[in-house]
C-alpha cells in the first residue's frame, strides 16, 4: 500500500498509515484489519499452543513453516545441534523465525490502533516526532502478549491523535513492564481522582481499600519504584483558603463536587500521587466507575462538616467543568 493510494480513508487512518510506514518501511493491509476467528485461525491458534508447550517442556525452539514442524534437538551429550543445513542456513532460519514472529506482533498492534482511531473524524496537523516513531516501533515489535499488545495499540493510536500525549520516557517504562505489573497499574488507577493539575488515589481509609479493593500498601511501594506514583504518601490541604467555597473532583466520567458548608478549617487529604508516566497512561485505562469509593471519598469531607455531590460531567473546557444530575450524598457519620 502507497501513500498516494489513501484516498476515501479517514485522515486518523491516512495518519497512522503514514506512522507505520515511517517506522516500518513498509505497509499492508495486515496492519491495519483484525483476523477473523475462521477454521484457518483456529487451526494456527491450536498448532501455536501446541508448540508452545513443546518448546517450553523441552526447552527448544520449534516451528512450524509450510504445514511442517521442525525442531531443535538436542542429544545426550547436551549439545544443541539442528537435523541438518549449515550454520548459515541454521541462522538465516533463526533469524527469520525472529522477524517473521515480530512482524506478527507489529501487525497486531498496529490493528489494535486501527480499530481505535477508526470512528476518529480528525486529527491534528501535527504528527509524531520521527524519534518517537522509532523508539515504539523498536520496542512493539518484541510485546508478544495480547493484552500487551492491546496497551501498545492504544498508545499508539492516542499519540496520533495527540503528538506529545507520551513521552519516551513512558515508552521505556511500558516496554519493561510486565502483563502482572500492567495488571496492578490497572487496579489502582481504577481509583485514580483528578484533584486540579494531578491524579491521586484518595487513601484515608486503608483499611477499606486493601479489604474491599486488594490495594494495599504493598501495591504502593511496588508500583512506586516501577515509577507510576511517587514513593510518600501524601497530605494534601483543601480548604486551606477562605475561598473558594467548594471544589470538584473529576473521577472518570463522574464530578465529585465538596461544599465547604460547616467546614471551618484546613483539611489534610490522604492521597498516593501518580508520576507524570502514571498521569500519561491513566488515558489509557478503560476503568469502570466504583461508586462506592467515590462515595467514601465524600463522607471523609461530611465529618468535617462539608456536604458532598455526585454528577455527571458534561464537558471540561478551559478549565470549566459542565455537568448535570447532581445529586447529594446521604450523611453516615456524625461531623468530627
Amino acid at each position: 500500500m502507497e501513500i498516494k493510494d489513501l484516498a476515501g480513508i479517514s485522515e486518523p487512518l491516512t495518519r497512522l498509515i503514514e506512522v507505520i510506514s515511517q517506522g516500518v518501511g513498509a505497509v499492508s493491509s495486515s496492519y491495519l484489519i483484525r483476523r477473523n476467528a475462521d477454521a484457518r485461525a483456529y487451526e494456527i491458534r491450536v498448532i501455536s499452543a501446541a508448540l508452545q508447550e513443546a518448546s517450553e517442556q523441552n526447552n527448544l525452539p520449534v516451528a512450524y513453516k509450510h504445514g511442517e514442524i521442525k525442531v531443535w534437538q538436542k542429544p545426550d551429550d547436551s549439545n544443541l545441534i539442528l537435523n541438518s543445513g549449515s550454520i548459515d542456513e541454521r541462522s538465516n532460519l533463526r533469524l527469520d523465525y525472529q522477524e517473521r514472529k515480530r512482524q506478527t506482533n507489529l501487525e497486531n498492534v498496529t490493528s489494535v490502533a486501527a480499530a481505535e482511531l477508526a470512528g476518529e473524524k480528525f486529527i491534528p496537523e501535527e504528527k509524531p516526532s520521527e524519534d518517537w516513531v522509532a523508539r515504539f516501533f523498536g520496542s512493539a515489535q518484541d510485546v508478544s502478549s495480547e493484552q500487551m499488545q492491546s496497551l501498545w495499540g492504544r498508545i499508539l493510536a492516542g499519540e496520533i491523535r495527540k503528538p506529545g500525549s507520551y513521552s519516551l520516557r513512558t515508552l521505556e517504562l511500558v516496554r519493561n513492564l510486565s502483563q502482572k505489573e500492567a495488571e496492578k497499574f490497572i487496579l489502582i488507577g481504577n481509583m485514580a481522582i483528578q484533584i486540579g493539575e494531578s491524579f491521586v488515589v484518595v487513601t484515608h481509609n486503608k483499611e477499606w481499600l486493601d479489604e474491599n479493593r486488594n490495594i494495599t500498601f504493598g501495591l504502593f511501594v511496588e508500583l512506586s519504584e516501577i515509577g507510576f506514583l511517587y514513593p510518600s504518601e501524601l497530605a494534601k490541604p483543601v480548604f486551606d483558603e477562605p475561598q473558594p467555597e467548594e471544589l470538584p473532583f473529576i473521577y472518570q466520567d463522574k464530578l465529585l463536587l465538596v461544599k465547604r458548608h460547616e467546614i471551618e478549617k484546613e483539611i489534610r487529604l490522604p492521597i498516593w500521587k501518580f508520576t507524570a508516566i502514571g498521569q500519561e497512561l491513566l488515558s489509557l485505562l478503560q476503568a469502570n466507575v466504583d461508586y462506592e469509593y467515590l462515595n467514601k471519598v465524600g463522607e471523609f469531607f461530611m465529618q468535617y462538616g462539608g456536604k458532598a455531590f455526585v454528577g455527571q460531567v458534561t464537558s471540561i473546557e478551559a478549565g470549566v467543568i459542565r455537568y448535570e444530575s447532581l445529586r447529594e450524598i446521604a450523611a453516615k457519620t456524625s461531623k468530627l
